[in-house]
């Protein structure tokens, strides 16, 4: 039967460009690309790449096939991801994915936003629960269905059921080397490994979990270790307090205490400033430990945290 096809081609090849002509040409050139591109997908089992948008990359594709990657880490570029950020600890079934200790964290600056990296707060609502040492992170009130941001541009690592308490879960890491936790979500509305930006609807708020009503259980973790989102965030004004963010050891709750933590008691004629100036710790980084303004007065005999 292909011996009859080619010789009819032989045949017809020359004749005029009739729309039959046309065609029949048009199906031979793809009959005979065919295992050449079969070839080709073969030996590009390794590409990984992504597509630019108006609003950033947004599918992944391998093998010459459009696809949201599944199981596998994510590679930006090499530019992007010349530290591994998403390809080492890349865990999709576990939350925890360093497992390393607060002593074991280097001190380093972290830049939170940049011109082309902003912040999104993931909702506004009433904070009716913070960051404590048995609680590590915010509870936002909200009504079923309320629309859930992404903080900062990032990588969905986790999106699932999870049993440990926080029901629907997702887990974001970001470019700047954070992960952020949303939990108790009535609907995920993302994939694993999946590109988002800051502002991103990606999930539905809701109550699901070990959860007494709807609400979002929002952390921030650097390498898993849990710090007080309100030392980053300006929560009434819906921003961030710095555009970078020093890590070191005394940031982190590592054992239901405050790690290397600097309490004072305030004496008569302290001020913020003051204490900024003698403990070498900014007014917003006192104001952010403490949930104070800078315009608050401190009351003698109080005791807050400056470092």
């Amino acid at each position: 039967m292909l011996a009859a096809i080619f010789r009819i081609f032989a045949e017809k090849w020359d004749q005029p460009n009739t729309k039959l002509m046309k065609l029949i040409k048009f199906w031979a050139a793809l009959f005979l690309l065919l295992p050449l591109f079969s070839f080709a997908q073969r030996n590009t089992n390794a590409i990984i790449d992504t597509i630019e948008t108006p609003d950033g990359p947004v599918i992944l594709y391998k093998n010459f096939t459009w696809e949201y990657l599944q199981n596998e880490p994510v590679l930006m570029s090499m530019e992007e991801d010349s530290t591994g950020l998403f390809s080492n600890q890349w865990i999709n079934n576990q939350i925890f994915a360093y497992r390393i200790k607060p002593d074991s964290i280097q001190d380093t600056l972290i830049t939170l936003t940049s011109v082309n990296r902003e912040f999104a707060l993931p909702i506004y609502g009433k904070l009716f629960r913070g960051f404590t040492y048995s609680h590590k992170g915010l509870d936002i009130r909200l009504n079923k269905g309320d629309s859930i941001k992404a903080a900062f541009d990032g990588v969905i690592r986790y999106a699932k059921y999870n049993r440990g308490g926080f029901g629907n879960l997702i887990i974001i890491r970001h470019f700047n080397g954070l992960e952020t936790y949303y939990g108790h979500l009535s609907k995920i509305k993302v994939k694993v490994n999946q590109i988002v930006k800051a502002g991103d609807i990606v999930a539905l708020g809701g109550s699901t979990g070990r959860s007494r009503g709807p609400h979002l259980h929002f952390e921030v973790r650097y390498k898993d270790i849990p710090l007080d989102p309100l030392r980053l965030i300006d929560y009434d004004n819906q921003k961030l307090i710095a555009c970078s963010f020093p890590v070191t050891k005394m940031v982190f709750y590592p054992n239901d205490h405050v790690a290397n933590a600097v309490l004072v008691k305030i004496k008569s004629g302290d001020t913020i400033g003051k204490l900024s100036r003698k403990y070498g710790t900014s007014i917003k980084e006192i104001c952010a430990m403490n949930k104070i303004k800078n315009t608050s007065k401190l009351k003698v005999g109080r005791t807050i945290r400056v470092r």
